[in-house]
């Protein structure tokens, strides 16, 4: 581990590296989802030809992690300064990994504290800017300071703010069942028991069995709808997720006849579950199953004794027809905010000179 301190407020602030022992470590003190994990970290990290870092900052109770991936910004694009040092940009894995903030510290001033501390970091490296998705569950107390606090996300620095980019579908699981399924749309229980009637069946099936199955139906599905390539999945990239996940992942799938035709990939972490990834064989797209699979997930994850269960958005955090088909399920939403960095002036004009913050 190097510990580095950024600022004379902060008692302890690091950097580690997903080989460290010292980052799971960590996780196992704070409510964490897989999107912290170091090994889904250097997973990610291979795909985007980067490396997987994560800066941890305590105060006493008060403890900050945020884990990303920094790129080298010659290796994505034509950008480059051949007379200055290597530059660099930092994204998130795919999905909502955000930071995770202990209790004690889920106030304005740590996290501008070390925010503020970590934009300094940033500079200091050659960071032109950053782009992290936040999570929705974990990250929700930002709600809060940012909707009666609107200086919250002025006030971290001239160069980082936060983002408003639209709203999750979240079912609250703690709820009653009863009342839980009175909030799904009423053409969707029709759906639902239509599906029945006709004998679909949704279960969770064993990984090892079934994992060759969902890459063929998520890969006609992708192909289906012409998706980018960042949606292309090698078969090794999910057996190692997987692998990563353990316990923590699922596959859900849908039956008819003893057919499979629709797979997802389910994740349950700290009592949060997560329609992940999944499919449906085009000819039975008409039938809608995931329909039952949302309903069928809601029962399971209930009963598991979640918390809650992620459905997800719109694309691109739109209200689209994916959002409405999902808001069906649920009438509570979360908000999905990404944390940015403006690229710093002193790296995109290197005449100009370093500013000291």
């Amino acid at each position: 581990m190097t510990g580095v301190t950024f600022s004379p407020n902060l008692t302890q602030v690091r950097v580690l590296k997903s080989t460290e022992s010292d980052w799971q470590k960590c996780l196992n003190n704070l409510p964490y989802d897989f999107y912290h994990l170091p090994g889904y970290l250097e997973l990610e990290a291979e795909r985007y030809h980067a490396t997987a870092e994560a800066i941890v900052i305590k105060n006493g109770a008060e403890v900050f992690f945020l884990p990303y991936l920094i790129r080298d910004c010659d290796l994505i694009s034509n950008f480059s300064l051949a007379s200055r040092d290597r530059i660099c940009d930092i994204i998130s894995p795919y999905g909502y990994p955000g930071m995770l903030v202990s209790a004690a510290g889920q106030n304005p001033r740590f996290i501008k504290q070390c925010l503020q501390a970590i934009s300094a970091h940033w500079q200091s490296r050659n960071i032109c800017s950053a782009f992290l998705r936040l999570h929705p569950i974990l990250n929700s107390y930002l709600d809060r300071p940012l909707d009666n606090l609107p200086d919250f996300d002025n006030a971290i620095d001239a160069n980082m703010g936060l983002q408003h980019r639209g709203d999750v579908v979240v079912c609250d699981l703690t709820s009653d069942l009863e009342e839980i399924r009175k909030q799904i749309r009423s053409s969707h229980r029709t759906k639902i028991n239509k599906l029945t009637r006709l004998g679909f069946v949704a279960k969770m099936v064993p990984i090892d069995r079934y994992l060759d199955l969902f890459i063929d139906i998520y890969r006609e599905t992708m192909d289906r709808v012409n998706a980018n390539k960042s949606y292309y999945f090698t078969k090794d990239y999910f057996e190692r997720f997987c692998q990563v996940l353990g316990d923590g992942v699922q596959i859900c799938v849908v039956e008819i006849d003893g057919k499979i035709i629709a797979a997802s990939l389910i994740t349950e972490f700290s009592g949060i579950v997560q329609y992940h990834l999944g499919g449906t064989r085009t000819e039975f797209l008409p039938y809608s199953p995931t329909t039952i699979v949302f309903d069928y997930v809601i029962k399971w994850a209930k009963h598991r004794n979640n918390h809650y269960f992620n459905l997800g958005g719109g694309l691109s955090g739109d209200r689209d027809s994916l959002y409405h088909f999902k808001a069906g399920f649920s009438d509570q939403t979360k908000s999905f905010v990404t944390l940015e960095t403006i690229a710093f002036e002193n790296l995109l004009h290197p005449e100009l000179p370093r500013q000291n913050k």
